[in-house]
């Protein structure tokens, strides 16, 4: 009941001075529309729920940088910031930056273990047996990759 007495403003401001009661309210208070905003998006690789927590963290963002001064409400101020930080999110996993560690497959396979790059000796090596080994390491990761 003393949730829906006090006002988003005076929660901000319990919450920016360390109340975390205050703080779990107003994340409760607005959290349906944190889902309501994020049901609009589509995030690549990811999910709703993916955007629902980008939109809490943005959520809490507007609690700690809520200025009274220059914003009369929060309401507002809360859903732009809501909406930015899911928008940044999705611009964030569309730009492919990590893509190349993202869709890297590594060459150790615990389903067989005899294919691995440690086990190419070194180049320089002059060693008959060594480079026989090499070899036959060199096509097993081969068939590897072409199996992927």
């Amino acid at each position: 009941m003393e949730e829906n007495i006090k006002s988003d403003e005076l929660l901000v401001a319990e919450a920016r001075g360390g109340n975390t009661a205050s703080l779990d309210m107003l994340m409760n208070r607005y959290k349906p529309l944190t889902k309501s905003k994020a049901k609009d998006y589509y995030i690549i690789g990811g999910d709703l729920e993916d955007l629902i927590q980008e939109g809490m963290i943005g959520l809490y963002k507007a609690v700690l940088s809520f200025d009274r001064e220059k914003c009369v409400n929060f309401a507002p101020f809360a859903t732009l910031c809501v909406v930015r930080q899911i928008q940044t999110a999705i611009k964030a996993a569309s730009r492919h930056k990590h893509l190349p560690l993202n869709m890297s497959v590594s060459l150790h396979n615990e389903e067989t273990p005899e294919i691995s790059l440690d086990k190419i000796p070194d180049h320089r090596t002059t060693n008959p047996e060594d480079l026989l080994l090499g070899l036959e390491a060199y096509r097993n990761i081969g068939d590897l990759l072409t199996k992927i």
